[in-house]
């Protein structure tokens, strides 16, 4: 048996979404003071940090809603698929020779097509 515990993946997961959100922080700090050096007041490099910020919380939350509607859209798709009826029906009228030659029947014998005996 080791010394040291091995970390789990929740953990490595957390290490790394710290050391993102840590280095998501520096370059924020970096921005504002750029815009202090260009002469922004440091208030105003603070609001442009914010404004970024918030623009990218919009995106991600236009993203996440239009993934959304996907999903919904899929699902909803393959819901009417699966209660479709999509089984072959016989016809109830089809072509075929009957009692009064090649014609469209029914399936009572009866034949629906205007037909022209050679008779007449």
């Amino acid at each position: 048996m080791s010394g040291h515990p091995k970390n789990t993946k929740a953990e490595r997961f957390g290490r790394w979404l710290g050391r993102a959100y840590r280095n998501l922080m520096q370059q924020e700090q970096r921005l504002r003071l750029w815009l202090v050096g260009l002469g922004v007041p440091a208030k105003g490099a603070r609001i442009v940090a914010w404004c970024l910020r918030l623009s990218a919380l919009a995106l991600l939350l236009s993203f996440s809603i239009l993934l959304a509607m996907i999903c919904i859209g899929l699902w909803l798709i393959g819901r009417g698929i699966a209660r479709s009826d999509l089984s072959y029906r016989t016809p109830d009228v089809e072509w075929r020779n009957g009692q009064s030659g090649f014609g469209l029947y029914t399936r009572d014998e009866f034949r629906i097509d205007p037909h022209v005996f050679e008779d007449d």
